[in-house]
C-alpha cells in the first residue's frame, strides 16, 4: 500500500512537471520537443547564444547583466566572433560587471591596430621605423600580398590573459558554463564548432575578421570568423539538447548605401548578407530574443562601449518581465541557487620549462634570452607579455601566442611563433612643406650572408624633390650590442638668406659611409660610436661662389648617447628624449688661398619632454645646445641651420623652429629653448600652442648679442590617422615678414 502511494505521488509529480513545461512553451509560442537534458537536471535546461557584430558585441555584457537580474540559470553558452569572447569569459565565471570593467579599461585603438607600445620598442628600431603604409613579402621575383592588415598581437595576449585562469581545461564542457563557438574554415568554406582545445585560440579564430586580423590555424584548419558562416549560432544549442534559448543578436542592421563609406561598415554589410536563410531560421528557433538598436554603431565602434552596453541593457530589460517569469517557473520545478567562481587571470605561475615552436636557428637564441630566466622559475604574466611584446617589436616575427600546460609542480610555457618572411617590400609616401614630396620604397633582407645572429640588410630609396639611397648593414652580437654600417647618398635644395630675402640657393651633394658599434643597456638607451667617410659636394645656383666641381672630403670620428622613452613618435604625452653628440671632423677642404681646413670639434645637445597634465593635456618642454668648440671653424654642412617645422632626418644638424622659413638661419653656436601646450580636445585630433626662442651665431662675440637673438610662435592643428601625422601650422617670428605656413602629411622619414 505504502509503495503504491509513493508511486502515485511520484507520477503526480511527474505530470505537474510536464504540465508546466508545456504551459511554458504556449507562453513562448514555441513547440519546444522534448530532447535529451545535456545533464541531469530535473528542470528545462537554458541555453544563451551570442551573435557576432564587432564593437556592437559590448551590447551582450548590458544584455547579460539583466539576465542575471532575473535569477535565470544559463546552462549552456555559445557565440561567434565578438560573442564568443564576452560568451567564453562568462562562461569561465566573469561577471557583467567584472567584463564592464575589463572593457573601459583597454585601449581599443591599440589592441585594433596591433600598435605596439613604445616602452617596447628599443630605441635603435624607434630611430629606424618607418611606419610604411603597406609591406609585402616577396620570394623569388614575386611580391606576395599579405592576408590582412593586422596580425592581432595585442589581441592575442588580451585573450591569454583573460582565459589563464582555466588553462588546464581542454574540453569547453568543464567550464563552470559549457561553451561552445564558430570560427569559419576558409578552405572548406564551412562553419566549425569548437568545443575542445585551447580556449584562447577558439575565440581568437572566431573572431578574426577577414582582411583585418590573420587568420589562425586550429586543428589543422584555417579559420576566420564565423560570422561569414554563423553569425547567430542557435542551432548548434539546440543540438545539445537546451529546451529554451535565449538570443542576443547584434548584428543585421543593413545600411544604406550613402552609409557605405568605409571599409569597416562595408565589412559589417558583407558579414549581414551571408547565408541569410540560415540566419532567419535561426532567429525563428529563439525563445526569446533581445536585439539592441544599434544602428547608430558600427563592428569598429570600440570607443563607444560605454553607450553600448548601455543600449544592450536597454534592451534587455524590455525582456525582463518574460526573463522573470521564465525563471520563476523554472524554480518552480527544481530548486536552484546560481554560483559563480572566483575568478580573476593568473597573477604569477611556476614555470618548469620553456619551449619555442616556430622559430629558426638564427633566432631562438634571442627568443630564449629575451625571457631572462633559469628554469624553474616564478614568472608573472605580465613577465611574459613583456618578453613577447619585446621579441615581437623586432620586427622578425608576424605571430607570437603562449600557453600553459601542465607540469608535475607547475606549467609548461610553450611559445608558437610565426616568423616573417625574411624578404619584404615596403612603402611609405609623406609630404611637407619644406621637403615637399616623397615616395618611399624599402627592400629589407633578414638573416643575411649566413650569419650567425640576427642581422638585417636594407635599402631606402626615395624619390622626392630631395631624393636619397640609403643601404645599411646591422648584425647583433647579443642583445645589447650591434654594429653595422651606413652607407647615404643625399641630394638637398637650401636657400640662403639675407635679412629675411633669399639671396643665394645651394644644391647639397652628400654621400656617406658610417661604420659604427652600438651598445644598448636597456630599451630606452642607446651607446653609438663610429667613424664616417664624408663625400660632401656644395654648389651655389645663383651667385657661384663655390667651384661647382670641388668635392670635399670629410671625415670625422663620433659619438652619441640617446634616451627616448617617449610614449609615442607623434604627439607624444609624456616621457623624454635625450641626444648628446659629439664629433671630432677632420676635413680636407682647400681654402682659397690654398691652405687646408684645420680638424674642429662640433658638440650638440638635444632634450625633449613632455609631462602630462591630466587625460588630454600636456607640457612639453625643449632645448638644443650647439656649439664649436675651439679656433678652428667646422666646414659649413656641419654648422646649424635653423627654421622650417619638418621632422625629416635628412641631415642631423638641421634643427625646426617655429616662425622661420627652412634652414633660414645658420652659424656655428646656438642655444635654443622650447615650450609648448598640446591639447587631445577630440579623439585622435590635438591643438599645439608653441613658443621658441634663443641665439644663434657664427662666432662668441656676438653669441648672445641682440642681432643674433631670434624668437618664434606658432599653433599647430594636427590628426593622427593610419597613413601618419596630419598638422597645419600658423607660425611667426622677429626674423621672417608675416606668417609662415607649414603643411604635413605622413610618417616622417
Amino acid at each position: 500500500m505504502v509503495n503504491s502511494q509513493q508511486s502515485m505521488v511520484n507520477r503526480r509529480s511527474s505530470r505537474i512537471k510536464v504540465f508546466v513545461f508545456c504551459l511554458l512553451s504556449f507562453v513562448f509560442c514555441h513547440n519546444i520537443t522534448a530532447q535529451q537534458k545535456t545533464d541531469s537536471l530535473s528542470r528545462p535546461t537554458v541555453g544563451l547564444v551570442l551573435s557576432g557584430g564587432g564593437a556592437k558585441g559590448f551590447a551582450h555584457i548590458g544584455a547579460l547583466k539583466v539576465i542575471e537580474e532575473s535569477g535565470l540559470p544559463i546552462d549552456y553558452i555559445a557565440g561567434t566572433s565578438m560573442g564568443s569572447i564576452i560568451g567564453g569569459l562568462y562562461a569561465i565565471g566573469y561577471s557583467p560587471e567584472m567584463m564592464m570593467e575589463l572593457v573601459c579599461n583597454q585601449n581599443w585603438d591599440a589592441i585594433m591596430s596591433d600598435a605596439i607600445p613604445q616602452k617596447y620598442i628599443s630605441i635603435d628600431d624607434k630611430m629606424l621605423d618607418r611606419h610604411y603604409l603597406a609591406t609585402f613579402p616577396f620570394r623569388g621575383k614575386k611580391i606576395q600580398m599579405k592576408s590582412s592588415i593586422y596580425d592581432g598581437e595585442m589581441i592575442n595576449l588580451l585573450l591569454a590573459r583573460l582565459t589563464s585562469p582555466v588553462y588546464k581545461i581542454r574540453n569547453y564542457n568543464e567550464l563552470p558554463v559549457p561553451f561552445l563557438c564558430v570560427a569559419t574554415d576558409i578552405e572548406s568554406a564551412e562553419a566549425y564548432e569548437m568545443t575542445k582545445g585551447n580556449l584562447q585560440r577558439s575565440i581568437r579564430a572566431s573572431m578574426s575578421i577577414p582582411f583585418y586580423f590573420a587568420p589562425v590555424e586550429v586543428d589543422g584548419r584555417l579559420l576566420v570568423d564565423g560570422g561569414l558562416r554563423n553569425n547567430f549560432p542557435v542551432p548548434n544549442v539546440r543540438e545539445k539538447g537546451l529546451d529554451i534559448i535565449i538570443g542576443v543578436d547584434v548584428q543585421r542592421n543593413f545600411h544604406k548605401k550613402e552609409e557605405l563609406n568605409s571599409m569597416a561598415i562595408i565589412l559589417d554589410q558583407m558579414i549581414a548578407m551571408t547565408d541569410i536563410d540560415a540566419y532567419t531560421r535561426a532567429k525563428e528557433n529563439v525563445d526569446i530574443y533581445i536585439k539592441p538598436e544599434l544602428v547608430k554603431y558600427g563592428m569598429m565602434d570600440f570607443n563607444y562601449y560605454d553607450t553600448i552596453i548601455a543600449l544592450g541593457e536597454q534592451a534587455a530589460r524590455e525582456k525582463l518581465p518574460q526573463l522573470k517569469r521564465l525563471a520563476d517557473s523554472i524554480k518552480n520545478i527544481s530548486d536552484y541557487k546560481i554560483e559563480r567562481p572566483d575568478v580573476k587571470p593568473l597573477d604569477t605561475v611556476y614555470v618548469v620549462s620553456l619551449k619555442i615552436e616556430g622559430v629558426s636557428e638564427n633566432n631562438s637564441s634571442f627568443v630564449r634570452k629575451s625571457f631572462a630566466k633559469n628554469y624553474p622559475a616564478t614568472m608573472t604574466l605580465k613577465d611574459i607579455e613583456t618578453s613577447i611584446m619585446r621579441i615581437y617589436a623586432t620586427g622578425y616575427y608576424n605571430n607570437i601566442w603562449y600557453e600553459f600546460k601542465p607540469a608535475a609542480k607547475g606549467v609548461n610555457l610553450v611559445l608558437h611563433c610565426k616568423e616573417k618572411e625574411v624578404e619584404t617590400v615596403s612603402i611609405a609616401a609623406h609630404y611637407d612643406t619644406d621637403y615637399g614630396i616623397g615616395i618611399l620604397t624599402n627592400i629589407t633582407l633578414k638573416n643575411v650572408l649566413n650569419f650567425p645572429k640576427r642581422s638585417t640588410l636594407s635599402a631606402d630609396i626615395n624619390i622626392a624633390e630631395d631624393p636619397y639611397f640609403k643601404l645599411r648593414f646591422h648584425s647583433n652580437v647579443s642583445q645589447k650590442f650591434k654594429y653595422g654600417m651606413d652607407f647615404s647618398v643625399i641630394s638637398l635644395f637650401m636657400n640662403q638668406y639675407d635679412d629675411k630675402v633669399i639671396n643665394n640657393s645651394y644644391s647639397v651633394q652628400d654621400n656617406k659611409m658610417d661604420l659604427f658599434m652600438e651598445f644598448m643597456p636597456n630599451l630606452e638607451r642607446q651607446l653609438r660610436a663610429g667613424i664616417v667617410a664624408n663625400y660632401v659636394h656644395l654648389r651655389d645656383n645663383l651667385i657661384h661662389i663655390v667651384d661647382a666641381d670641388n668635392y670635399d672630403f670629410i671625415s670625422y670620428a663620433y659619438l652619441n648617447y640617446h634616451i627616448d622613452n617617449e610614449d609615442s613618435p607623434t604627439f607624444a604625452s609624456r616621457g623624454w628624449k635625450l641626444n648628446l653628440n659629439g664629433k671630432y671632423i677632420m676635413p680636407v677642404v682647400e681654402m682659397e688661398d690654398g691652405s687646408r681646413m684645420r680638424n674642429s670639434f662640433v658638440v650638440r645637445c638635444d632634450l625633449d619632454g613632455a609631462i602630462a597634465m591630466g587625460e588630454k593635456n600636456s607640457l612639453k618642454l625643449g632645448a638644443t645646445l650647439g656649439t664649436s668648440i675651439g679656433e678652428n671653424e667646422p666646414p659649413l654642412s656641419y654648422q646649424f641651420f635653423l627654421g622650417g617645422q619638418s621632422h625629416m632626418k635628412y641631415f642631423d644638424n638641421i634643427i625646426s623652429f617655429d616662425g622661420l622659413k627652412f634652414t633660414q638661419l645658420y652659424g656655428n653656436h646656438i642655444a635654443i629653448g622650447k615650450i609648448s601646450w598640446q591639447c587631445n580636445f577630440y579623439k585622435n585630433i590635438y591643438g599645439i600652442i608653441n613658443f621658441n626662442g634663443g641665439y644663434v651665431a657664427n662666432n662668441y662675440d656676438i653669441w648672445f648679442a641682440d642681432d643674433s637673438f631670434v624668437l618664434g610662435c606658432g599653433l599647430t592643428l594636427g590628426m593622427k590617422t593610419m597613413a601618419g601625422p596630419i598638422e597645419i601650422s600658423l607660425t611667426g617670428s622677429n626674423r621672417c615678414s608675416g606668417l609662415v605656413g607649414f603643411f604635413n602629411v605622413g610618417y616622417w622619414f
